[in-house]
Protein backbone atom coordinates (compact mmCIF):
# COMPACT_ATOMS: atom_id res chain seq x y z
CA UNK A 1 0.00 0.00 0.00
CA UNK A 2 1.37 3.17 -0.76
CA UNK A 3 2.23 6.46 1.36
CA UNK A 4 0.20 9.36 1.65
CA UNK A 5 1.89 12.29 1.09
CA UNK A 6 0.93 13.23 4.55
CA UNK A 7 2.36 10.11 6.21
CA UNK A 8 5.62 10.48 4.08
CA UNK A 9 5.99 13.69 5.36
CA UNK A 10 5.74 12.79 8.85
CA UNK A 11 8.02 9.76 8.58
CA UNK A 12 10.49 12.16 7.36
CA UNK A 13 10.24 14.63 10.13
CA UNK A 14 10.71 11.43 12.62
CA UNK A 15 14.02 10.30 10.73
CA UNK A 16 15.26 13.40 10.66
CA UNK A 17 14.51 13.89 14.66
CA UNK A 18 16.56 10.75 15.13
CA UNK A 19 19.69 11.96 13.31
CA UNK A 20 19.63 15.39 14.90
CA UNK A 21 19.55 13.24 18.51
CA UNK A 22 22.16 11.13 17.51
CA UNK A 23 24.27 13.83 16.10
CA UNK A 24 23.23 16.03 19.31
CA UNK A 25 24.87 13.05 21.72
CA UNK A 26 27.88 12.22 19.65
CA UNK A 27 28.71 16.53 19.52
CA UNK A 28 28.16 16.30 23.80
CA UNK A 29 30.47 12.96 23.58
CA UNK A 30 33.06 14.85 21.57
CA UNK A 31 32.83 18.29 23.88
CA UNK A 32 33.07 15.84 27.11
CA UNK A 33 36.57 14.09 25.64
CA UNK A 34 37.54 16.95 24.34
CA UNK A 35 37.42 18.97 27.77
CA UNK A 36 39.14 15.75 29.67
CA UNK A 37 42.31 16.81 28.14
CA UNK A 38 42.35 20.34 28.96
CA UNK A 39 44.03 21.76 31.93
CA UNK A 40 40.94 22.77 33.58
CA UNK A 41 39.73 18.98 32.97
CA UNK A 42 42.29 17.48 34.41
CA UNK A 43 41.86 18.62 37.98
CA UNK A 44 40.92 15.08 38.82
CA UNK A 45 44.45 13.93 38.14
CA UNK A 46 46.30 16.66 39.78
CA UNK A 47 48.31 15.96 42.75
CA UNK A 48 46.54 15.79 46.53
CA UNK A 49 48.19 17.78 48.64
CA UNK A 50 45.74 18.70 51.44
CA UNK A 51 46.07 16.33 53.94
CA UNK A 52 43.82 14.76 56.88
CA UNK A 53 43.34 14.92 60.61
CA UNK A 54 44.40 11.73 61.10
CA UNK A 55 47.42 12.38 58.90
CA UNK A 56 48.44 15.74 60.49
CA UNK A 57 48.64 13.76 63.44
CA UNK A 58 51.12 11.71 62.38
CA UNK A 59 53.54 14.47 61.65
CA UNK A 60 56.43 14.46 63.82
CA UNK A 61 59.45 16.84 61.83
CA UNK A 62 59.31 19.96 60.23
CA UNK A 63 61.65 21.84 58.08
CA UNK A 64 61.36 25.07 56.77
CA UNK A 65 64.19 26.31 54.71
CA UNK A 66 64.37 29.17 52.47
CA UNK A 67 67.37 31.49 50.94
CA UNK A 68 68.04 35.17 51.56
CA UNK A 69 67.02 37.72 49.22
CA UNK A 70 66.41 41.40 48.80
CA UNK A 71 62.88 40.88 48.58
CA UNK A 72 61.87 38.00 50.91
CA UNK A 73 64.51 39.46 54.04
CA UNK A 74 66.90 37.01 55.97
CA UNK A 75 67.28 33.47 55.17
CA UNK A 76 64.81 31.04 56.85
CA UNK A 77 66.10 27.81 58.11
CA UNK A 78 64.09 25.71 60.81
CA UNK A 79 63.36 22.21 62.32
CA UNK A 80 60.58 21.91 64.56
CA UNK A 81 60.21 18.40 66.09
CA UNK A 82 57.26 16.89 68.37
CA UNK A 83 58.12 15.75 71.45
CA UNK A 84 54.69 14.12 72.82
CA UNK A 85 52.39 16.08 72.18
CA UNK A 86 54.20 19.38 72.51
CA UNK A 87 56.41 20.85 69.42
CA UNK A 88 60.11 22.21 70.00
CA UNK A 89 62.53 24.15 68.06
CA UNK A 90 65.56 21.84 67.19
CA UNK A 91 67.56 23.94 64.88
CA UNK A 92 68.65 26.01 64.93
CA UNK A 93 67.95 26.70 68.24
CA UNK A 94 67.11 23.74 70.94
CA UNK A 95 63.97 25.62 72.86
CA UNK A 96 60.21 25.44 73.58
CA UNK A 97 58.07 26.15 69.94
CA UNK A 98 55.14 28.60 70.11
CA UNK A 99 52.59 25.82 69.96
CA UNK A 100 49.52 27.97 68.01
CA UNK A 101 51.92 28.69 65.00
CA UNK A 102 52.87 25.37 65.04
CA UNK A 103 49.09 24.46 65.26
CA UNK A 104 48.52 26.79 62.57
CA UNK A 105 51.04 25.71 60.39
CA UNK A 106 50.09 22.14 60.49
CA UNK A 107 45.92 23.16 60.50
CA UNK A 108 46.47 25.02 56.88
CA UNK A 109 47.44 21.35 55.22
CA UNK A 110 44.28 20.91 55.35
CA UNK A 111 43.56 23.53 52.91
CA UNK A 112 46.12 23.14 50.28
CA UNK A 113 44.92 22.58 46.78
CA UNK A 114 46.49 21.90 43.72
CA UNK A 115 44.42 23.56 40.95
CA UNK A 116 46.02 24.03 37.37
CA UNK A 117 49.24 22.60 36.14
CA UNK A 118 51.30 25.84 34.70
CA UNK A 119 54.36 24.10 33.50
CA UNK A 120 54.89 19.82 33.22
CA UNK A 121 58.77 20.40 32.97
CA UNK A 122 61.31 21.35 35.10
CA UNK A 123 62.92 24.25 32.54
CA UNK A 124 61.02 27.08 34.32
CA UNK A 125 61.76 26.81 37.97
CA UNK A 126 63.63 29.83 38.22
CA UNK A 127 60.90 31.48 36.27
CA UNK A 128 58.03 30.66 39.22
CA UNK A 129 60.29 31.54 41.94
CA UNK A 130 60.44 27.57 42.79
CA UNK A 131 63.80 27.00 41.81
CA UNK A 132 66.08 25.59 44.89
CA UNK A 133 68.06 29.26 45.25
CA UNK A 134 64.82 31.43 45.44
CA UNK A 135 61.87 28.60 47.06
CA UNK A 136 60.90 28.31 50.51
CA UNK A 137 61.01 24.84 50.75
CA UNK A 138 58.37 23.17 53.21
CA UNK A 139 58.79 19.56 54.14
CA UNK A 140 56.28 17.65 56.88
CA UNK A 141 57.97 14.19 57.62
CA UNK A 142 55.97 11.07 59.40
CA UNK A 143 58.29 8.62 61.23
CA UNK A 144 61.06 7.88 58.72
CA UNK A 145 58.90 9.02 55.56
CA UNK A 146 57.55 12.42 54.11
CA UNK A 147 54.10 13.20 54.87
CA UNK A 148 54.33 16.66 52.21
CA UNK A 149 57.69 18.10 50.41
CA UNK A 150 56.52 21.35 48.61
CA UNK A 151 58.54 24.36 47.29
CA UNK A 152 56.79 27.26 47.10
CA UNK A 153 57.66 30.50 44.98
CA UNK A 154 55.83 33.08 43.32
CA UNK A 155 52.11 34.29 43.88
CA UNK A 156 49.71 35.98 41.48
CA UNK A 157 46.23 35.52 39.57
CA UNK A 158 46.45 31.84 39.06
CA UNK A 159 47.62 31.07 42.67
CA UNK A 160 50.38 30.57 44.21
CA UNK A 161 53.05 29.13 42.26
CA UNK A 162 54.23 25.11 43.60
CA UNK A 163 56.79 22.56 43.01
CA UNK A 164 56.07 19.01 44.46
CA UNK A 165 59.38 17.32 45.68
CA UNK A 166 60.37 14.51 43.72
CA UNK A 167 57.85 15.26 40.58
CA UNK A 168 58.74 17.40 37.64
CA UNK A 169 56.39 20.40 37.23
CA UNK A 170 55.13 23.78 38.58
CA UNK A 171 51.27 23.94 39.77
CA UNK A 172 49.23 26.64 40.47
CA UNK A 173 47.59 25.98 44.54
CA UNK A 174 45.14 27.09 46.32
CA UNK A 175 44.94 28.01 50.28
CA UNK A 176 48.96 28.60 50.97
CA UNK A 177 49.65 31.81 53.40
CA UNK A 178 52.85 32.72 53.69
CA UNK A 179 52.52 34.23 56.67
CA UNK A 180 52.53 31.22 58.34
CA UNK A 181 55.19 29.51 56.92
CA UNK A 182 58.06 32.48 56.81
CA UNK A 183 58.49 33.03 60.41
CA UNK A 184 62.10 33.92 61.54
CA UNK A 185 62.99 31.59 64.76
CA UNK A 186 61.78 34.33 67.01
CA UNK A 187 58.26 33.80 65.51
CA UNK A 188 58.21 30.06 65.90
CA UNK A 189 59.70 30.54 69.79
CA UNK A 190 57.57 30.76 72.85
CA UNK A 191 58.13 34.01 74.13
CA UNK A 192 56.38 33.27 77.39
CA UNK A 193 59.13 34.41 80.19
CA UNK A 194 57.06 34.81 83.32
CA UNK A 195 53.71 33.91 84.55
CA UNK A 196 51.65 34.40 87.92
CA UNK A 197 47.95 36.04 88.81
CA UNK A 198 48.02 38.95 89.87
CA UNK A 199 45.62 38.10 93.12
CA UNK A 200 48.88 36.09 94.31
CA UNK A 201 50.95 38.79 95.10
CA UNK A 202 51.98 39.56 98.38
CA UNK A 203 55.17 41.98 97.92
CA UNK A 204 56.77 44.06 94.85
CA UNK A 205 60.00 45.46 95.30
CA UNK A 206 62.03 47.61 92.66
CA UNK A 207 65.67 48.66 92.97
CA UNK A 208 67.08 51.07 90.41
CA UNK A 209 69.38 54.27 89.91
CA UNK A 210 66.65 56.53 91.15
CA UNK A 211 66.14 54.28 94.45
CA UNK A 212 64.39 51.42 95.83
CA UNK A 213 60.54 51.11 96.38
CA UNK A 214 58.34 48.68 98.71
CA UNK A 215 55.42 47.27 97.97
CA UNK A 216 52.64 45.44 100.17
CA UNK A 217 49.25 44.38 97.99
CA UNK A 218 46.42 42.44 98.96
CA UNK A 219 43.36 41.30 97.67
CA UNK A 220 43.72 44.45 94.77
CA UNK A 221 44.71 46.92 97.37
CA UNK A 222 48.04 48.26 98.60
CA UNK A 223 48.50 47.94 101.93
CA UNK A 224 52.10 49.73 102.14
CA UNK A 225 54.22 51.80 99.59
CA UNK A 226 57.83 52.99 100.74
CA UNK A 227 60.33 55.12 98.21
CA UNK A 228 63.50 55.09 99.66
CA UNK A 229 65.81 57.68 97.20
CA UNK A 230 69.60 57.25 96.07
CA UNK A 231 71.23 55.11 98.55
CA UNK A 232 70.63 56.95 101.59
CA UNK A 233 67.87 58.57 101.33
CA UNK A 234 65.07 57.56 104.23
CA UNK A 235 62.08 55.00 103.32
CA UNK A 236 59.04 57.20 103.21
CA UNK A 237 55.49 56.66 101.95
CA UNK A 238 55.12 57.94 97.94
CA UNK A 239 53.62 61.40 97.93
CA UNK A 240 50.47 61.63 95.88
CA UNK A 241 50.34 57.75 95.36
CA UNK A 242 48.21 55.98 92.93
CA UNK A 243 46.62 53.54 93.89
CA UNK A 244 46.07 52.60 90.06
CA UNK A 245 50.22 52.43 88.85
CA UNK A 246 50.81 49.22 91.06
CA UNK A 247 47.85 47.64 89.01
CA UNK A 248 48.86 48.30 85.69
CA UNK A 249 52.42 47.62 87.07
CA UNK A 250 51.17 43.88 87.71
CA UNK A 251 49.24 43.82 84.51
CA UNK A 252 52.08 44.63 82.58
CA UNK A 253 54.22 41.08 84.27
CA UNK A 254 52.05 38.75 85.34
CA UNK A 255 51.95 37.38 81.73
CA UNK A 256 55.31 39.06 80.60
CA UNK A 257 56.43 37.52 77.50
CA UNK A 258 59.88 38.48 75.43
CA UNK A 259 59.89 40.37 72.04
CA UNK A 260 63.35 39.06 71.49
CA UNK A 261 66.75 36.90 72.94
CA UNK A 262 70.45 37.05 72.76
CA UNK A 263 72.33 35.12 70.37
CA UNK A 264 74.06 32.49 71.52
CA UNK A 265 77.09 33.00 73.64
CA UNK A 266 76.11 36.09 74.43
CA UNK A 267 77.24 36.96 78.20
CA UNK A 268 76.02 39.38 81.07
CA UNK A 269 78.66 41.55 80.53
CA UNK A 270 77.79 42.20 76.91
CA UNK A 271 74.15 43.01 77.41
CA UNK A 272 75.02 44.72 80.63
CA UNK A 273 73.74 42.21 83.08
CA UNK A 274 76.74 42.76 85.23
CA UNK A 275 75.55 45.67 86.40
CA UNK A 276 71.77 45.90 86.22
CA UNK A 277 70.25 48.54 85.80
CA UNK A 278 67.34 47.64 87.44
CA UNK A 279 65.88 44.71 89.68
CA UNK A 280 62.12 43.89 90.01
CA UNK A 281 61.08 41.21 92.30
CA UNK A 282 57.52 39.86 93.11
CA UNK A 283 56.87 37.85 95.91
CA UNK A 284 53.41 35.26 96.31
CA UNK A 285 51.92 34.13 98.39
CA UNK A 286 53.66 30.87 98.56
CA UNK A 287 56.62 32.79 99.32
CA UNK A 288 57.56 31.91 95.38
CA UNK A 289 59.58 34.70 93.90
CA UNK A 290 59.80 36.15 90.32
CA UNK A 291 62.60 38.51 89.85
CA UNK A 292 63.84 40.11 86.61
CA UNK A 293 66.99 41.46 86.14
CA UNK A 294 67.88 44.42 83.16
CA UNK A 295 70.65 45.29 81.51
CA UNK A 296 71.21 47.43 78.60
CA UNK A 297 69.22 48.55 75.47
CA UNK A 298 68.52 45.54 73.26
CA UNK A 299 66.95 47.85 70.26
CA UNK A 300 64.47 50.89 70.18
CA UNK A 301 63.57 51.34 73.97
CA UNK A 302 63.76 47.68 74.80
CA UNK A 303 66.25 46.21 77.61
CA UNK A 304 68.23 42.91 77.45
CA UNK A 305 67.32 40.93 80.57
CA UNK A 306 67.54 37.62 82.81
CA UNK A 307 64.54 36.20 84.60
CA UNK A 308 64.65 34.22 87.38
CA UNK A 309 65.63 30.06 87.01
CA UNK A 310 66.60 30.75 83.34
CA UNK A 311 69.67 31.51 81.80
CA UNK A 312 68.53 32.61 78.31
CA UNK A 313 69.02 36.41 77.72
CA UNK A 314 65.83 38.08 77.25
CA UNK A 315 65.07 41.46 75.47
CA UNK A 316 61.83 43.19 77.16
CA UNK A 317 59.41 45.55 76.01
CA UNK A 318 59.74 49.57 76.69
CA UNK A 319 56.19 49.13 78.51
CA UNK A 320 57.52 46.42 81.38
CA UNK A 321 61.06 47.98 81.58
CA UNK A 322 59.49 51.30 82.39
CA UNK A 323 58.02 50.08 85.64
CA UNK A 324 61.38 48.47 87.01
CA UNK A 325 63.48 51.61 85.96
CA UNK A 326 60.67 54.22 87.18
CA UNK A 327 61.11 57.08 89.79
CA UNK A 328 59.00 58.27 92.43
CA UNK A 329 56.49 60.48 89.66
CA UNK A 330 55.88 57.19 87.80
CA UNK A 331 53.60 55.90 91.16
CA UNK A 332 52.03 59.65 91.86
CA UNK A 333 48.58 61.13 90.55
CA UNK A 334 48.98 63.71 87.89
CA UNK A 335 48.02 67.25 88.94
CA UNK A 336 44.17 66.15 87.02
CA UNK A 337 43.80 62.77 89.19
CA UNK A 338 44.88 65.47 92.57
CA UNK A 339 41.63 66.92 91.36
CA UNK A 340 39.52 63.87 91.00
CA UNK A 341 39.86 63.73 87.27
CA UNK A 342 42.06 61.28 84.62
CA UNK A 343 45.14 62.62 83.50
CA UNK A 344 44.19 61.52 79.71
CA UNK A 345 43.47 65.30 78.14
CA UNK A 346 40.47 62.70 76.43
CA UNK A 347 39.08 61.58 79.46
CA UNK A 348 35.58 63.74 79.49
CA UNK A 349 35.24 61.10 76.24
CA UNK A 350 35.96 57.97 77.95
CA UNK A 351 34.10 58.38 81.34
CA UNK A 352 37.88 58.93 83.27
CA UNK A 353 39.78 56.78 81.93
CA UNK A 354 41.32 55.49 79.23
CA UNK A 355 39.18 52.87 77.12
CA UNK A 356 40.84 49.12 77.20
CA UNK A 357 42.35 48.05 73.42
CA UNK A 358 43.11 52.09 72.33
CA UNK A 359 45.02 51.80 69.51
CA UNK A 360 48.80 52.17 70.32
CA UNK A 361 48.29 51.61 73.90
CA UNK A 362 48.60 48.37 75.76
CA UNK A 363 45.84 47.48 78.05
CA UNK A 364 46.44 49.25 81.78
CA UNK A 365 49.56 51.65 80.45
CA UNK A 366 49.48 54.31 82.54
Amino acid sequence: MALSTENKLYVSLAVLAVLAGALFLQNKKEKEESASYTLSGQAAALPKLELTDDDIKKIDKITLSKPASGDAGAAVDVELTKSGEDWKISKPIDATANQANVKSLLDNLKSLKATELIDGTKTNYAKFGVSDDKALHAVFSKGNGVALDLYFGDSGGRGQMTRIGGKDGVYATKGYSSFLYSRDVKGWRDMAIMKFEDTDVTNVSIENANGAFAFTYDKGKTTKNEFKKGKDGAAEPIKNYDESKLVDLLRAYKALNADNFADKGKTEADVGLDKPVATIQFTLKDGAKRQVRFGGTSEGSSHWAKVTGSDEIWSISSWATEWATADEKKFQKSEDKKGGDSDHPNAQHFGGGMPPGMPGMPPGHP
